[in-house]
């Protein structure tokens, strides 16, 4: 099972990062496509707020897991990183729901 784990500040809805673990065992080593998507989703959305936001953050991966946190810069750059991390949050619940009992997220 794969478990994502969004990390919200105190008091609002404003995610400040998440960890993705697990294997979904959907498929083989690499023909698993719930993994393959859960992936390409969590690096698009680090390199999005590296790359385009221009936000630098913290990131550990290993086999099986990452994690990441963003901090932003300004109001704008908040924005924007905030509407990436929903973007994310969105995709892997959409994975979640089509993929029922594969991925877990987790909002605190």
């Amino acid at each position: 099972m794969i478990t994502a784990h969004f990390e919200r500040a105190d008091g609002v809805d404003r995610i400040m990062g998440a960890t993705v673990s697990g294997h979904s065992g959907f498929d083989s080593y690499g023909n698993d496509i719930v993994c393959a998507s859960v992936s390409a989703l969590v690096l698009t959305a680090i390199n999005a707020l590296e790359e385009y936001v221009g936000i630098p953050c913290e990131v550990e991966i290993q086999e099986g897991y990452t994690a990441f946190r963003a901090e932003a810069i300004d109001e704008y750059t908040e924005i924007q990183a905030q509407t990436i991390m929903h973007a994310l949050e969105i995709g892997l619940l959409g994975l979640g729901e089509e993929y029922e009992g594969i991925i877990t997220v987790i909002s605190s």
